[in-house]
């Protein structure tokens, strides 16, 4: 009797590398439509207007949020709730350092793809390390780019905390007058309470990366102080103080969160009168 030699016989996928391989697959394809929203810049800061990136995204993020156990709302947003986002969009973002990650990662945080209270850096220093890496023409240069990132968080402030207290002041408005509206399903009930938790947590999101980025900046300065001294750290030690400041106003809550501690304890500074006032000339 003649036996034929066995065959091969590949094994069927497991269900656990199909699961895999189906992960793979969503995430290149969020890696896709993110990388496809990097057009020429809009308002805020954020790429142009397009399908993607306007109708897509939104309705992934929000399915996203919603398996994350987050609130998910259908109301359609005020004007002033839209430019709260737009406001928030470059806080989302790691900073100026993460030119490569700064788009991609506010892309998907924006639509709520990715969680808007996760670290900015995609490990602790690395925003020092390349600060330091970089190879610029001179000391004073690599201040200035540590100075300038830190003004240009500080000097978007402003305009967030104006929108942000009026969306805080309607949404205390919409939730009153439910003892006085009658003609109110349970559902709208939901819904509108939604959009109430999402503008709470999207605020809190800021106020997160403002404390985040401030320890960020703290991190470089203190590094380049001990490698590159020079005079003009005195102008980045100013600058971190005044976006700390600015970071404490009551609209984000920061007053009473630990920010971190400006050392020395006494308040005055690494440098001989830097704890004086100085009227900008930027």
């Amino acid at each position: 009797m003649i036996r034929t030699p066995m065959t091969h016989v590949p094994k069927t996928r497991a269900p656990k590398t199909r699961f895999r391989c189906r992960r793979a697959a969503a995430a290149g394809l969020i890696a896709a439509l993110a990388g496809s929203c990097a057009q020429l810049e809009g308002d805020f800061a954020r790429p142009r207007p397009n399908v993607i990136r306007d109708d897509v995204l939104p309705v992934a993020g929000g399915a996203f949020a919603s398996v994350r156990g987050e609130p998910v709302s259908l109301v359609a947003m005020t004007d002033d709730e839209r430019q709260l986002r737009d406001r928030a969009y470059a806080y989302l973002a790691p900073p100026e350092g993460f030119k490569f990650l700064s788009l991609p990662v506010a892309e998907l945080r924006a639509p709520r793809i990715l969680p808007n209270n996760g670290p900015l850096e995609p490990a602790p220093g690395l925003y020092t390390q390349a600060l330091l890496a970089y190879q610029y023409r001179s000391t004073t240069a690599r201040w200035q780019r540590l100075i300038d990132d830190i003004r240009s968080d500080r000097d978007r402030i402003g305009a967030f905390v104006r929108v942000a207290a009026h969306v805080a002041e309607m949404d205390r408005v919409r939730t009153e007058s439910f003892r006085f509206v009658q003609a109110v399903s349970d559902m709208q009930r939901e819904q509108v309470m939604a959009r109430v938790e999402e503008n709470k947590m999207l605020i809190d999101a800021v106020r997160s990366a403002l404390a985040q980025r401030i320890a960020i900046y703290r991190d470089a300065m203190e590094n380049l102080l001990v490698a590159q001294p020079a005079p003009v750290a005195m102008e980045a030690e100013r600058a971190l103080k005044s976006l700390q400041e600015r970071a404490a106003d009551p609209v984000l809550a920061l007053a009473a969160q630990p920010l971190p501690a400006i050392p020395p304890p006494e308040n005055k500074g690494y440098f001989p009168g830097s704890d004086k006032a100085r009227v900008r000339k930027d």
